[in-house]
């Protein structure tokens, strides 16, 4: 009997896994920023991404003419993940922290690419 209820807890702890990852995917806040993820855009004129980490930051410029979400993975590749994400619009700029951007990050960069 012990069996059967462990079991059973691994089914009901892996559901709730797989609830909370979708809840993040769902949850994932509908900005410019992650819609540029999905669509691999590059970025608008009078725009900045800026991936900040330790003792250097990688800015990705309007003119790159790259798209967001190919240029993110590259930077993931080299350094890894950063510990903040800043994206700047023309009307407001946004800071993400890695615990605020990792849970819907790798689903968007998975998507994309």
């Amino acid at each position: 009997m012990p069996h059967k209820m462990s079991q059973n807890h691994k089914y009901q702890t892996a559901q709730k896994d797989h609830r909370a990852h979708q809840r993040y995917r769902d949850d994932a806040p509908k900005t410019m920023l992650t819609r540029l993820i999905e669509q691999d855009a590059p970025l608008f004129s009078h725009s900045q991404l800026v991936l900040m980490y330790g003792f250097f930051q990688a800015e990705m410029a309007p003119e790159a003419n790259q798209g967001v979400a190919s240029w993110i993975k590259d930077c993931i590749r080299q350094y890894g993940l950063p510990s903040l994400v800043r994206f700047d619009s023309h009307r407001r700029a946004q800071i993400f922290r890695r615990d605020q951007f990792q849970p819907w990050l790798e689903p968007l960069m998975d998507q994309a690419c």
